[in-house]
């Protein structure tokens, strides 16, 4: 009987070495660097969007293997006075914001920073070929094959944004039927707390140690991407797509008494300036 109890015993202990030595490995596997890109910042040298409408300003971007932005430009209207550029700077000019980035969920990434995100309108287009004429109306024609999805994003403290996102294959640029909410990074299941930082443990911590280890653990769930083998580091967290790109436009923070619907217009005719040229350059290059 005694034999067969440390037998036992001996049994568990080499299970629980095994054990213990598997999640080794693994978090120590997950802890590796992420997947470098193939398609970079250094790849778009030369790319320089021109309108005779549209002024565009490209802000740098790091020249680094594993940065998920691509490109980034800020692109000015000409404002209600004047025609062409002579309105920048007087009342009425608005500033948009664009970027070219690594696939990723553009809506779990503003809601894990505490914004309410809506769609608001989705365009369909037939081929790539049709962006630069996009329906303002979003209605779809027959036989889609891609989609632009519009999105009203409202901040902690009721700042109204208006931004809009296209994922466009790697290769060609053409825009395709994916949603930006299908991604997997970063995907969250209830938004971080704004105003709680992880500082290990504290005296403020331990006066409500329940509430802070809750926001521990939603804070390690939200990074895990709400996968388990991820938050018990067994694999590495989901990571922008290679594959994918997301081109997004925003205009952040209207105005009092800005009519939404012609500043949703203005999103539109941004994005497809840029998409349009930015499918011209990548005809004319081979990577």
């Amino acid at each position: 009987m005694k034999s067969s109890k440390e037998h036992m015993v001996f049994v568990v202990l080499v299970l629980c070495v095994v054990i213990v030595a598997f999640w080794e490995i693994m978090s120590n596997r997950s802890r590796n660097p992420f997947r470098v890109f193939q398609l970079t910042a250094v790849d778009f040298q030369g790319f320089a969007p021109v309108s005779s409408y549209w002024h565009v300003r490209p802000y740098s971007v790091p020249a680094d293997p594993i940065e998920p932005n691509i490109l980034t430009y800020s692109v000015t209207s000409p404002g209600e006075e004047g025609a062409g550029f002579q309105g920048i700077g007087k009342s009425g000019q608005n500033q948009f914001w664009v970027r070219l980035v690594h696939g990723y969920n553009m809506q779990d990434c503003m809601k894990i920073k505490g914004y309410k995100v809506a769609l608001i309108r989705t365009i369909h287009c037939m081929s790539s070929n049709e962006t630069a004429n996009l329906p303002a109306d979003g209605n779809p024609g027959n036989g889609n094959k891609g989609i632009h999805q519009v999105w009203k994003l409202t901040s902690s403290v009721g700042d109204v944004s208006i931004w809009m996102t296209s994922m466009l294959r790697t290769g060609d640029f053409n825009v395709t039927d994916v949603d930006v909410r299908s991604m997997a990074f970063p995907r969250i299941g209830i938004p971080d707390d704004p105003g709680w930082l992880p500082r290990g443990m504290t005296l403020k911590s331990l006066r409500h140690p329940i509430r802070s280890f809750q926001k521990l653990l939603r804070t390690k769930w939200n990074n895990a991407r709400c996968d388990p083998a991820v938050f018990l580091m067994l694999k590495q967290p989901a990571w922008a797509s290679d594959e994918l790109l997301t081109l997004v436009t925003a205009l952040n923070n209207l105005r009092a008494g800005e009519n939404e619907d012609k500043i949703t217009g203005e999103v539109i005719a941004v994005h497809n300036f840029i998409l349009s040229e930015l499918q011209r350059w990548r005809e004319e290059r081979v990577f």
